[in-house]
């Protein structure tokens, strides 16, 4: 075996940071840590035998360090058919005494890919929990996987966690092991949602019903084509996904006696039409039987699924429970984030497509998997944001609460109506013109403003210099003024002749260019908070809400509003930063308030947090939120500049960061 060979497998077994070894035919592990990994690396890629100094050059470490850490490597590497001997003189080389065992470690460490992660790990102990007809011992788990009891006990409190979510329990009996107990059909809905939209069927113990997968995909385009059917891809998938669900339960003797919710069968006469014949071609492929709860079970999963023929689209026609929410939507959006979708067909139409199969969804608990769900929160904040009031519609309407992953294929959908409204008419800036040698001269400045940047400015107002100071300058994004004005305004200013000159053009067209919104208009030291210990994200958004109320700066029941906004949806959006905000706006001015972390915490089940940014928003205002999100994006985006903020050991150094960003 060559030097190459040597080393292409050695990395491929210690990449994940540990060695598989084999003791009485139980798969163990043993940990090494990243020093120990790199020595062994360097040792792997070496031609010949490589001395301590050499390596402790190589990885800035003492010599001492390095002969320690090869002893303790020393006593483990013999387990996977490997030895690193002393060459006296020369140094350390590695060297190759079971090739059996060193193959038959790479084979086990390319297995234990699929475990590395503890998310693939809780979905593979679910999957072979909630499709296994006996008890299962945690030996076997820990065998499969090649992890520890301790790592598995760890796993197995998550499993819980997860099936309690869908009334599932796991019981455990003294030598048979563990087995999930509870209804069948939420045992099928915990399997599709935790299992295969996770994996997609392409891993470890899916293959035998990939065939199947297909074979059933096949039959439902059939009768997408045949009945002219509108259907996603996503729906597709998790209508595939179910039936060979169904198929699997079925020839394992598990069958859904009854379905619990009430519904009228003469209501969704298509919908069943369409499921029964879809399960007569699937019982001809399988040779199996689906009693007609089967059907009825398929039928539900119909109802979760644009399944509308393509003729009735444009006449919406049996709407009559969506169309009042419908209207409640577009009327909340244009309150509560001045958006007016009212005469945008586009988005009504879809969003009544959308919200029926959603409903259905939401009323059978069948929920959905959105694959697109950190990216919409990610990238389209405000979007999401107006998702989340667009689910607040649905509760107050029908008591039904819809999941992150539905509020996201909300937002998709206010995410279009908002890029089309940019691509209609790009924001006007809001100037305020401030002019003092009297009306006519005022005048003359306005108009010549107005046909100059006729579709860049809305003129909000035109005073004296004197009015300037009682001015409200929170919906101001520019000030022409004809004279020179206090530079302690949160506002830019462009001082301009009388007679507007080219100069001056030119001066105010880079002003419209810039940011109007500065992150110093925001922003104060006594409202940023620097390494707090805070464990939870109630503890953190309890202490800002403390520490905003001692400074009379918001009610008293603010923290009640601003936790009944996050129960809604987490407002975590990646790469470490949160921004939380009341449920509606109620305080005096608009201003962020900023928490840094000492460690990170845990704030929704996907994200981790160190950075918060938690919005104040002035009364009636509620539509800035646009804007600030949009600025807030661009700190989100950058990696390198959330890192120096929670790095930063002074409130000026945040405002200086967050304002080179934002700028």
């Amino acid at each position: 075996m060559s030097r190459w060979e040597i080393h292409c497998i050695v990395t491929d077994i210690i990449i994940y940071g540990f060695i598989q070894y084999l003791m009485k035919g139980e798969a163990k592990m043993s940990l090494i840590s990243k020093r120990q990994k790199d020595i062994l690396l360097l040792l792997a890629k070496s031609p010949e035998a490589a001395s301590a100094q050499w390596i402790a050059k190589q990885l800035n470490l003492s010599d001492r360090t390095v002969r320690n850490e090869i002893k303790q490597l020393q006593e483990k590497s013999d387990l996977i058919g490997i030895k690193i001997e002393m060459v006296r003189g020369m140094g350390y080389r590695l060297m190759i005494i079971d090739s059996e065992k060193l193959l038959k470690a790479k084979e086990i460490s390319q297995l234990s890919k699929y475990f590395a992660e503890q998310e693939d790990r809780v979905a593979y102990i679910l999957k072979r929990l909630l499709l296994s007809k006996d008890f299962l011992k945690m030996a076997e788990f820990e065998n499969e996987m090649f992890v520890s009891k301790s790592t598995l006990q760890t796993d197995l409190k998550k499993v819980r966690k997860r099936l309690g979510k869908y009334q599932l329990e796991l019981i455990t009996r003294p030598h048979y092991g563990s087995k999930v107990k509870g209804d069948e059909y939420m045992k099928r809905l915990c399997l599709s949602h935790s299992i295969f939209n996770r994996y997609g069927g392409d891993k470890p113990e899916t293959s035998n019903i990939s065939l199947l997968f297909e074979q059933i995909r096949g039959i439902l385009i059939k009768k997408i084509n045949e009945y002219q059917l509108i259907i996603s891809d996503i729906e597709l998938e998790n209508l595939t996904t179910h039936i060979a669900i169904a198929c699997k339960r079925i020839e394992e003797g598990f069958i859904i006696e009854t379905i619990h919710h009430q519904f009228n069968k003469q209501d969704y006469a298509f919908e069943w039409l369409v499921a029964a014949e879809i399960i007569r071609e699937v019982e001809v492929i399988t040779g199996l039987k689906f009693p007609t709860s089967e059907i009825d079970y398929i039928m539900l999963h119909l109802l979760g699924t644009k399944m509308l023929p393509k003729e009735n689209v444009a006449a919406l026609t049996g709407f009559e429970e969506v169309n009042p929410i419908v209207e409640s939507i577009l009327d909340q959006l244009q309150t509560g984030f001045g958006w007016n979708f009212h005469k945008d067909q586009e988005f009504v139409q879809g969003i009544t497509l959308h919200l029926r199969p959603a409903i259905n969804r939401l009323r059978f608990h069948m929920g959905t998997r959105n694959p697109l769900l950190e990216d919409i929160k990610e990238r389209y904040p405000d979007a999401f944001e107006g998702a989340v009031m667009v689910s607040k519609c649905i509760e107050d309407s029908l008591q039904l609460k819809a999941s992150e992953h539905e509020i996201a294929y909300l937002a998709v959908h206010i995410g279009a109506a908002l890029e089309r409204m940019k691509t209609k008419k790009k924001r006007t800036k809001k100037v305020l013109i401030v002019c003092a040698t009297g009306v006519g001269s005022a005048k003359l400045l306005y108009y010549r403003l107005k046909n100059v940047f006729e579709k860049e400015i809305e003129i909000v107002g035109t005073i004296s210099y004197y009015h300037l100071s009682s001015y409200d300058l929170s919906n101001v994004d520019i000030i022409i003024s004809t004279l020179p004005v206090s530079s302690n305004l949160k506002v830019p200013v462009v001082v301009v002749n009388n007679f507007l000159e080219e100069k001056d053009v030119r001066n105010i067209e880079n002003h419209l260019a810039a940011n109007p919104d500065p992150a110093e208009r925001y922003l104060a030291p006594s409202r940023i908070f620097i390494h707090r210990e805070l464990s939870s994200k109630e503890s953190i958004i309890r202490y800002l809400c403390g520490e905003l109320y001692k400074q009379d700066l918001v009610p008293k029941n603010y923290l009640e509003m601003v936790l009944k906004r996050e129960s809604l949806a987490a407002t975590c959006y990646g790469n470490l930063v949160a921004v939380p905000h009341p449920i509606e706006p109620v305080t005096d001015q608009t201003f962020w308030t900023i928490c840094t972390l000492k460690h990170p915490i845990q704030w929704s089940e996907e994200r981790m947090v160190q950075f918060v940014c938690l919005l104040n928003i002035k009364k009636e205002l509620m539509g800035t939120l646009n804007s600030m999100y949009q600025q807030l994006v661009k700190v989100i985006e950058s990696k390198s500049t959330v890192q120096k903020l929670i790095s930063s050991t002074s409130a000026e150094k945040i405002i200086r960061i967050m304002s080179r960003q934002i700028s």
